[in-house]
C-alpha cells in the first residue's frame, strides 16, 4: 500500500480536564511523567512495525502524537520515538506533529523534538484566563502559557498550532475574544477554535452563546490573516494547513497505535475504486495493552462496507472548506456525488450555502455553520437512494 498517516496515542495525564472525554489516566504503575519509560516506547514502536508489515505499508506520510498529554514524555523518550520513526523509512515524513501542554514546555524538550524529526507543535492553550482554566479542571495558568509560547518562539523553528475552546465553563465573550487576539498578535501559524462538545445536551441558551462566539471569532481570525480551511481550523495565509488532519477529513488511510487509538485502512484498486476498509481501535486498558503478547487481542477490528464508507466520506469531506473532490468521489464509488445527494446539493445551493462546481462541491462560509443540518439532509437522501426498489414503491 501507499504511505499512510500514523496516529500515536499517549494515554497519560496528571489530571483530567472536566470537558475532556478522550481516554487517559495517570497509570502511575506503568508510566512516570517526565521520566524515561523505555518499555512503553518500545511497545509503541513494536505495534507501529507490526501494522506496517501486516499491511505492506510503504511508510508514513504524516505522524501525529496525541493524547492524553504527550509532553509528559521525557526528552529521551520523545527523541527516541521520533527518531526511530523517521529513520525507519527511505523518504521523509512530510509533517510530524506532537501535542504539548504549555506548562510542560522547556528548551531541552523542544530540542529533543526537533532533533528527533518533529516539525510541528500543537499546543493546548484552551484559554489564557486563570479562572476559566481552574473551573474546567485544567492545570497551568495564563502566565505559564504566555511563557511557553515565548520559549517556543525563541527555540522552535517548526510550525506552531494552538487550540482554543468556545463555551468553557465560566468563559465570557470578552475573554475568548482576548484569547483569539493574543494568538493573532503572537503570529502562531495555525489556530483551532472548537465549540465545546458534550455527551449531554447543552441548554439552548448556552448552545446559542457558543454559536455566536464562534461566528464572532471566526471573523476575527479571518481579519487577522487566517484562512478557514475546515470547520474549526484556520491557517495563517493558508500556508500551514494540518497535513495529518486532512488525511482524516479526506478519508485517506491511517494507522492508530496505542490504547484507544483509532485507525482506518482503505483499500482501493489501481483506478481508485473502493473495495473495502478496516477500522482498528485500541482497547481502553493500558495495562492490558502493555502486557498483550498477541497484538490482535488489543486492537478491535471492524470491517466498513461500501455504504458506511460513503457515509463517512460525506461526514468528513464536507467539514473542509474545499469540500469533496468530484473526480476522486467518482473513482471511489462509480458515479458522481450528485447521483447520490443531488437533490440536497441543489436545494442548498439555491440558498447560497453550497456550491456545485465542475471539480468539487462544498459548503460556503455561511453553510459551514449549518454543517450538521446539511449532513442530516444528505444522509437521508443517501438512505433513500440506497433503499431497495420495493421499499421506495411503498413510500410512494
Amino acid at each position: 500500500m501507499k504511505p499512510a498517516g500514523l496516529y500515536i496515542h499517549i494515554p497519560f495525564c496528571t489530571q483530567k480536564c472536566r470537558y475532556c472525554d478522550f481516554y487517559s489516566g495517570t497509570q502511575s504503575g506503568i508510566f512516570r511523567p517526565y521520566h524515561d519509560n523505555p518499555a512503553f516506547i518500545e511497545r509503541i514502536l513494536h505495534d507501529v512495525k507490526l501494522f506496517q508489515k501486516r499491511y505492506a505499508l510503504a511508510g508514513w506520510k504524516t505522524v501525529y502524537i496525541g493524547g492524553g498529554t504527550p509532553s509528559l514524555l521525557s526528552t529521551n523518550d520523545v527523541h527516541r520515538l521520533a527518531e526511530a520513526l523517521c529513520t525507519a523509512q527511505s523518504f521523509p515524513i512530510i509533517e510530524f506533529t506532537v501535542e504539548a501542554n504549555p506548562e510542560d514546555i522547556h528548551p531541552e524538550w523542544l530540542a529533543a523534538c526537533a532533533e528527533g524529526g518533529v516539525t510541528r507543535l500543537s499546543v493546548g492553550v484552551q484559554s489564557f484566563e486563570d479562572a476559566v482554566l481552574e473551573q474546567n479542571g485544567r492545570r497551568g495558568s495564563g502566565a505559564k502559557t504566555r511563557s511557553a509560547l515565548h520559549t517556543i518562539k525563541q527555540h522552535w523553528k517548526g510550525a506552531i498550532s494552538c487550540d482554543l475552546i468556545a463555551g468553557l465553563s465560566g468563559q465570557r465573550a470578552e475573554s475568548l475574544a482576548a484569547d483569539v487576539e493574543e494568538l493573532i498578535a503572537i503570529g502562531v501559524e495555525h489556530i483551532s477554535l472548537y465549540g465545546l462538545c458534550s455527551d449531554k445536551p447543552l441548554p439552548a441558551a448556552r448552545e446559542d452563546f457558543i454559536s455566536e462566539q464562534l461566528q464572532d471569532n471566526f471573523l476575527r481570525l479571518k481579519a487577522g490573516g487566517y484562512v478557514q480551511y475546515e470547520v474549526s481550523n484556520f491557517s495563517l495565509h493558508d500556508r500551514y494547513r494540518s497535513e495529518h488532519n486532512q488525511i482524516y477529513w479526506r478519508m485517506e488511510p491511517y494507522v492508530g497505535v496505542g490504547p484507544a487509538a483509532c485507525g482506518t485502512l482503505i483499500f482501493e484498486d489501481a483506478g481508485g475504486a473502493f473495495f473495502g476498509a478496516e477500522r482498528f481501535t485500541g482497547i481502553q486498558n493500558t495495562a492490558r495493552w502493555m502486557e498483550a503478547e498477541e497484538c490482535s487481542s488489543v486492537y478491535m477490528r471492524e470491517t466498513l462496507d461500501r455504504h458506511t464508507f460513503l457515509e463517512e466520506v460525506l461526514l468528513m469531506g464536507f467539514r473542509l472548506a474545499d469540500g469533496i473532490d468530484r473526480a476522486q468521489f467518482s473513482r471511489r464509488f462509480g458515479a458522481d456525488i450528485c447521483t447520490y445527494i443531488g437533490i440536497t446539493l441543489n436545494r442548498w445551493e439555491k440558498t447560497g450555502m453550497c456550491r456545485i462546481l465542475p471539480d468539487r462541491v462544498h459548503l460556503t462560509e455561511e453553510g459551514l455553520f449549518f454543517l450538521n443540518r446539511f449532513l442530516i439532509d444528505a444522509l437521508l437522501e443517501l438512505e433513500e437512494y440506497n433503499a431497495p426498489a420495493e421499499q421506495k414503491r411503498k413510500r410512494e
